[in-house]
């Protein structure tokens, strides 16, 4: 700073950014921080600008450094937690909001941003995870009939052919009168087992099962499952602990374990209506569709208020095809449970997938009243309406391929007849003067179709996905040298760049406005480059939302592009993508020099 103090530097810096000088407040602002790099205000206003032209996650670390500068400014807290719901970072901004409040931060700012937390989706797409949260314990039967009355009950709910109450009743006894020789015969009788000797508790203490739960919610699975199959063996009828242990199975990926569990549970407990939920949900997930659909229909016939299991068996008639009966399952549980955010989305993508577009508007206009951030909705409904957006947002990108992890490549080489990723790597090296040499990045690595076919090329090969499901499909192949969950934009922020190609196939078709990821290549990259992409080609000028929630760009946005940032396009075809409902697309396919 040698013609300004930074005091004089910051006010025409706000001057300006008020006046919506913008490039000239950044000069500002930057100046500020080439002599101060931790300069809370300047720190916090270039990240005003960054929000202000669209680019949200460059903000994060400068609020981040205005805020550990000076922790007691409240708009540096606000600017912050609002930046990371923007990303859709919930998580995150609940913690922050949380730290902040424990700092004494009030007032309706945060109380706004409070109450969009709330209504913030957390949510898998499907709203299929595995239910572990135990419900709350119910009123034991003693606490409104006398023993003998009990008694009476469960041998009478036994003679009329309703086992499962009959044993609710007898282990409702046995807690709190754990030797009671008539309770503990009832219930051998009914699980076909001698009589004579008492049976005893059948629940652990609460203590245990509350230390079991918030295991599970730390996301400890393996702990759970350990620590509840010792409690299991002490505690064999204990259905809250083999609930949990089937849950924690499903989280880890051991589906088969998890059957196993819940079916204890149902062994147990037959009118269990929230373990047959649970087994449908893991069966679901193995891609036994008929198994999964009875199970629910097995939990409806149970509870038919059972909005999950309604909503879960839609899912699964959609995986199915059965367009029709996935809608009437979807509308069941929105009319048993209205505010069934997932529920809401689910029957919009389905009435979506059946052309029915004005009912999908109207329904996802529905769950937006009802919870403003869910990403997805918020997505397709833009799409719907003909609206352009940047990009997809990124938990809608990571659920769609979550979901179709396991059937991925089947579903898109030979349903779809896909090949791109032989395309874009003999374009690229046939464009690039050397071969058998350097190394390569894979943009949305995916499965690695495109690690298949540009392995033999490179001497090192990494993979980013933004998709976990995808790269458990990837690792699988042992093809990469490195293998990362995480955003294409982060990636290029924050990693050291120093690749001689970067492949991206069909991943720009979820991102829209294509100049940051272009830009961070060129400025980050520590050597020449060469960047290898597909999209969905259109003749119309830009980049465009279409009502799949994909994007097609046009040559001349590309060009403009290149253009602008000084990047050489050395490859240009159109070419077959693949098919959608029986036509093929058609893709642009690009090499760019960096």
């Amino acid at each position: 700073m040698t013609e300004l103090t930074i005091d004089q530097a910051l006010q025409q810096g706000i001057e300006a950014h008020k006046a919506g000088q913008v490039q000239e407040a950044d000069r500002l602002y930057t100046a500020i921080l080439k002599a101060q790099p931790k300069h809370p205000d300047a720190n916090h206003n270039m990240g005003v600008l960054a929000v202000g032209v669209g680019k949200v996650e460059q903000a994060l670390p400068l609020f981040k450094t205005a805020l550990e500068a000076n922790p007691a400014t409240a708009q540096f807290w606000l600017s912050y937690i609002d930046t990371l719901i923007k990303l859709e970072k919930f998580a995150d901004a609940k913690a922050v909001l949380d730290q902040a409040r424990s700092k004494g931060a009030k007032g309706d700012g945060f109380d706004k941003l409070e109450q969009h937390l709330q209504g913030a989706n957390k949510e898998p797409l499907e709203a299929n995870k595995i239910a572990a949260e135990v419900p709350p314990p119910q009123p034991n039967i003693l606490d409104s009939l006398k023993l003998d009355q009990a008694i009476k009950l469960a041998k009478k709910k036994s003679k009329e052919g309703a086992p499962g109450e009959a044993k609710r009743v007898y282990k409702d006894i046995l807690t709190k009168f754990p030797k009671n020789k008539r309770a503990s015969d009832g219930m051998k009788g009914l699980m076909g087992r001698p009589v004579g000797k008492a049976t005893q508790a059948q629940d652990p203490p609460q203590d245990q099962i509350q230390s079991l739960i918030n295991l599970y919610h730390k996301g400890e699975f393996s702990l759970v499952v350990e620590n509840a199959q010792v409690l299991g063996q002490q505690y064999p009828e204990a259905i809250t602990i083999w609930n949990l242990i089937g849950a924690s199975q499903a989280q880890l990926g051991q589906l088969n374990q998890a059957v196993s569990a819940f079916n204890r549970v149902i062994d147990i407990r037959p009118d269990h209506a929230d373990a047959y939920n649970n087994l449908g949900n893991v069966l679901k997930n193995q891609g036994k569709l008929g198994a999964s659909i009875r199970a629910y229909n097995k939990a409806i016939a149970i509870n038919p208020n059972h909005a999950s299991a309604f909503n879960n068996m839609g899912v699964a008639l959609q995986k199915q095809g059965k367009l029709q009966d996935a809608v009437k399952a979807h509308q069941k549980a929105v009319d048993i449970k209205p505010d069934y955010t997932d529920a809401y989305n689910n029957l919009a993508v389905a009435l979506q997938e059946l052309g029915k577009l004005e009912e999908a508007i109207a329904e996802y206009t529905k769950l937006l009243k009802l919870q403003p951030y869910y990403p997805s909705a918020r997505h397709n409904l833009a799409a719907l309406k003909g609206e352009t957006t940047e990009k997809a947002p990124k938990e809608y990108v990571e659920n769609l391929f979550d979901k179709f992890a396991d059937s991925f490549e089947k579903t898109l080489t030979l349903d779809l007849e896909y090949d791109m990723p032989t395309s874009i790597v003999e374009a690229l090296f046939k464009t690039s003067p050397t071969h058998l040499q350097g190394a390569v990045l894979d943009l949305g690595c995916g499965t690695g179709l495109v690690g298949e076919k540009a392995r033999m090329y490179c001497d090192y090969l990494e993979g980013i996905d933004i998709a976990d499901g995808m790269l458990k499909q990837a690792r699988l192949k042992n093809i990469y040298d490195k293998l990362s969950h995480i955003e294409i934009i982060e990636y290029l922020t924050n990693e050291k760049l120093k690749f001689d190609y970067f492949i991206s196939a069909d991943v720009f078709v979820y991102m829209g406005d294509l100049r940051e990821v272009f830009h961070l290549i060129k400025v980050r990259n520590s050597k020449p480059c060469e960047l290898a992409f597909s999209t969905e080609h259109t003749e119309i000028d830009g980049f465009h939302l279409l009502q799949t929630g994909r994007y097609a760009h046009s040559k001349s946005y590309i060009e403009a592009l290149c253009s602008e940032l000084k990047i050489t396009i050395s490859h240009f075809s159109t070419l077959k993508l693949r098919k959608e409902q029986g036509k093929f697309l058609t893709g642009g396919l690009y090499v760019l020099k960096f």
